[in-house]
């Protein structure tokens, strides 16, 4: 046989990608079997953390008066003559073992109809979480958060 036409034939063209492609497995095993390297998490970890917070407030009726506050009585957020639609700030919320709990009082003035409000709350590194409270002329609503402690 005729050593040029053995070179150029289409099996020995295979037989080289196929050396050619197990001496790449080597290095490419290292890459893809390489220890997982461990991230570090946004999430509290502490029994009590204070959290960076966005909170949306999306009233559907006017209030004359909105209070978010913490069961301690501290106030975190107040609001006065707010118009219907969505109202928003930046709070620092304290989390204890992952759990929340806010006091929300809001005076609609002399609105007759039953109307809605909805909280929500987007801490830094943990997933959004809403809560709504229904009612006529005031609300006074307890409301809890809980996020899962990494």
């Amino acid at each position: 046989m005729n050593l040029r036409k053995l070179i150029t034939s289409p099996l020995s063209a295979t037989a080289g990608v196929i050396a050619g492609l197990a001496l790449l497995a080597i290095p490419m095993r290292q890459l893809t079997s390489a220890p997982p390297v461990p991230v570090p998490s946004a999430a509290p970890t502490a029994a009590s953390d204070v959290v960076r917070t966005w909170v949306k407030l999306k009233l559907l009726t006017p209030a004359t008066s909105v209070t978010l506050g913490n069961p301690a009585g501290d106030v975190i957020w107040e609001l006065t003559e707010t118009p219907a639609g969505d109202v928003e700030t930046d709070i620092g919320i304290q989390l204890v073992d992952g759990t929340l709990d806010l006091t929300l009082r809001i005076e609609f003035g002399d609105q007759a109809g039953e109307t809605a409000v909805f909280l929500t709350l987007l801490p830094d590194g943990l997933e959004e979480q809403t809560r709504h409270a229904i009612g006529s002329g005031s609300l006074d609503e307890s409301l809890h958060f809980s996020w899962p402690v990494h």
